[in-house]
């Protein structure tokens, strides 16, 4: 962890904003840490940005690539390759189909909005553009939506930046052992999963 940190100080001392759009685009990371990253005093010293910018910053980063992960899972949503049905894309699959089955437009952008606007591991654009790109929502209006549960998710973690200023470093830390803990759980669940599915299968 500290290496990676390091890494980035070490590099982009004097383009922070740069830092912070390459870690938004990242799947998992996005405005979750970009945000505690950009405004950190303790990293950066007077190169820290501003709470405006880094919303600006991580706001636009963070949505750079959901557009086109819409089109390449619509796209990959009506081929036979395999990848839709994979292990992987199941628990996208499900939150795709809790979205479908809202009665309402109204309802299923809102679910959608919600998805991405609560500051959790594995949810957030990326979690976002999948089940938008699985479901047969409109892309458009998904992406404004997508744009939406960005901006309230973005505002929050900045707000909190904010008023915590002084405690920065213990919510970057904080975000990132709760985003590893998250998936080692994940990681750990998904195998005893697959353990009772083979047992199963023997009996």
């Amino acid at each position: 962890m500290d290496f990676i940190i390091d890494f980035f100080v070490d590099h982009f001392e004097n383009c922070v904003w740069l830092a912070v759009v390459l870690i938004a685009i990242c799947p998992t990371l996005e405005s979750k840490i970009a945000i505690p990253f950009a405004m950190n005093v303790s990293l950066w010293g007077d190169n820290a940005l501003s709470p405006i910018l880094t919303l600006f910053i991580a706001f636009f980063a963070s949505l750079l690539p959901s557009y086109l992960i819409m089109i390449i899972v619509r796209k990959l949503k009506g081929k036979t390759t395999g990848f839709i049905s994979s292990k992987f894309m199941h628990r996208y699959l499900t939150k795709s189909a809790i979205i479908e089955n809202k009665k309402s437009n109204f309802k299923k952008y809102l679910a959608l909005a919600g998805f991405v606007a609560i500051p959790l591991p594995l949810t957030g654009v990326w979690t976002g553009s999948l089940i938008a790109g699985l479901s047969n929502l409109d892309l458009k209006f998904s992406f404004l939506t997508i744009a939406i549960g960005t901006l309230i998710s973005t505002s929050a973690i900045t707000l909190l930046c904010t008023l915590f200023e002084n405690s920065i470093s213990y919510i970057l830390i904080m975000s990132l052992l709760i985003i590893i803990v998250f998936l080692f759980v994940d990681l750990f669940i998904s195998i005893i999963r697959k353990y009772h599915k083979a047992k199963q299968r023997k009996i």
